[in-house]
Formats: structure tokens, sequence, C-alpha cells
């Protein structure tokens, strides 16, 4: 068994307003912890894989093709494969998400 804490986390995004830490990857898939300051955003962008977002904390506007929704702790958004994608948090307190990438097998 292995155990990662996000802290453990190799950094593949980072500046003052987000940080993303990868905790799991394998040729199939990856998890990322994503965390996105209030009142900042990732814009959108199109990956080649499909993607789920799992809110852990705080409320974000995802955007996903030409439809955006709110979100909260325990909901689950769903992004396919190139179809461009985003992430808004308007507030008040940091959006904690994970970020799944997998290969859709």
């Amino acid at each position: 068994m292995k155990l990662t804490s996000i802290d453990q986390g190799f950094l593949v995004m980072s500046d003052e307003n987000m940080e993303g830490r990868r905790l799991f990857a394998s040729p199939d898939a990856a998890v990322i912890h994503i965390t996105v300051q209030s009142g900042h955003a990732i814009e959108p962008h199109a990956a080649s894989v499909d993607m789920e977002f799992f809110v852990l904390e705080g409320r974000g506007l995802f955007s996903v093709g030409g439809e955006s929704a709110e979100a909260g702790p325990g909901v689950l958004v769903e992004s396919p494969r190139d179809i461009p994608h985003g992430i808004k948090n308007p507030g008040p307190g940091p959006l904690r998400v994970l970020a799944i990438k997998n290969s859709g097998k």
C-alpha cells in the first residue's frame, strides 16, 4: 500500500492564485489536487484525455464546451477529451478539487 499526502504530491502548476499537485500517475490515469484561490480561474483549455473534477471544498463555476454550472462539495463534473474546460472560483474561500485524468479505457 502506498499513501500520499497533498504536500508530498508532485507540483505540476503553481502561482500565487493556484496550485496543482499530482498525487497519482499511471499510463491510464492521474489524480491531481488543485487549489484555486478566491476570485481566480483556470482558463478554458482542452485535454487529450477524459477528465473528471470532484469538488472537495468551496464552490466553483465549471465550464465544459458551451455549458457552465456551479458545483460545490461532493459534486463530480465530467469533461470529455478534446472539449475545452475551465474553472472559476467566485469565492469567498479557496476551491479545492480532485482532477482525475483517464484514458477512458
